[in-house]
C-alpha cells in the first residue's frame, strides 16, 4: 500500500527538454515518508540526460510540501529499528537530485516545511511564487536534522540566519526568503523554467559542472571545445 502511494505521489513528464517531477498528495498535504523519498530518488534517476532542465514541484495547491509524514514518523518514538531507514531515504532523495548534471529549479508554491527545504537546497536556482512560505520546525518536535543539510542550509544563507530559522523554528514568507538567500527570486517559476530550457542543454550542463566544481582540470578544455558545437556554429554563422 505505502510502496502504490509512492508511485502515485511522483511523477516524472517529459516535456521537449523540460523534465517536471511532481509532488502530488493532496491527503497528506504533500507530506513524504520513507517510501516517497525512495520513490523520489529512483525517479530522478530515470531523468533523460539529454534534459535542458529539471523543475521539481507541486501538483498540490496551496502547499510545496510539509515535508517529512509525521504519521509515520511518530512510530520512530518506539521503533528503533525504522529511524536509520528514514535518515536513509532522505540522503538518497537529496543526494539524486544533487547529482543531476543539468540545472534543477525548485518551484514553491505554498508552504514548504521540514524536510520539504532539505529537498529544495539540493536546487541550482530556487523559485518562490509569491505566496509561498517556509519552515524548518524540528525543535518544536524536539528532534533534529540531517547534518548534511543543516550545512548545506548554513552555506547557502550564513550561520546566523540558519540558527534563526532552527533556533525560532517560526514560519517566513517569500520575500523574506528571497531576502536571506533561501530562495533566490521571487516570480513565476514556470517563466524560469522555460527561459532556461530555451538555452543549450550542452551548454548548460557543462556550466553547472563549472560553477559545481570550478577547480576540475577538464573544464579548459571543454570550455574551448564548446565553440565547435551546433548551437554556436549557427550563432556565429550571423557575425560574418
Amino acid at each position: 500500500m505505502v510502496h502504490g502511494d509512492a508511485a502515485r505521489m511522483i511523477s516524472l513528464e517529459i516535456d521537449g527538454t523540460i523534465a517536471r517531477v511532481t509532488l502530488s498528495r493532496a491527503a497528506r498535504r504533500n507530506a513524504m515518508a520513507t517510501a516517497h523519498f525512495l520513490e523520489l530518488a529512483r525517479v530522478v534517476s530515470t531523468i533523460p540526460h539529454d534534459t535542458a532542465v529539471v523543475v521539481l514541484r507541486s501538483g498540490v495547491p496551496g502547499i510545496f510540501s510539509a515535508g517529512a509524514d509525521l504519521g509515520e514518523a511518530a512510530r520512530l518514538a518506539d521503533e528503533p529499528a525504522l529511524r536509520a531507514p528514514l535518515r536513509l531515504a532522505i540522503r538518497a532523495a537529496v543526494d539524486s537530485l544533487l547529482a543531476l548534471p543539468m540545472p534543477l529549479v525548485a518551484a514553491v508554491e505554498g508552504g514548504c516545511h521540514g524536510a520539504a527545504v532539505a529537498l529544495i537546497l539540493a536546487a541550482d536556482v530556487r523559485v518562490a511564487a509569491p505566496g509561498a512560505s517556509f519552515a524548518i520546525p524540528p525543535a518544536k518536535l524536539g528532534i533534529g536534522y540531517p547534518a548534511e543539510d543543516l550545512a548545506r542550509l548554513s552555506m547557502m544563507i550564513g550561520p546566523g540566519q540558519a540558527a534563526r530559522l532552527l533556533f525560532t523554528a517560526s514560519t517566513i514568507d517569500a520575500g523574506e526568503a528571497q531576502r536571506i538567500g533561501l530562495v533566490d527570486t521571487v516570480g513565476d517559476p514556470a517563466v524560469v523554467a522555460a527561459t532556461i530550457a530555451a538555452n543549450d542543454p550542452a551548454a548548460l550542463t557543462m556550466l553547472k559542472a563549472m560553477l559545481r566544481d570550478p577547480g576540475q582540470p577538464g573544464h579548459a578544455r571543454a570550455f574551448e571545445d564548446s565553440f565547435a558545437s551546433p548551437r554556436f556554429r549557427a550563432a556565429a554563422q550571423r557575425y560574418r
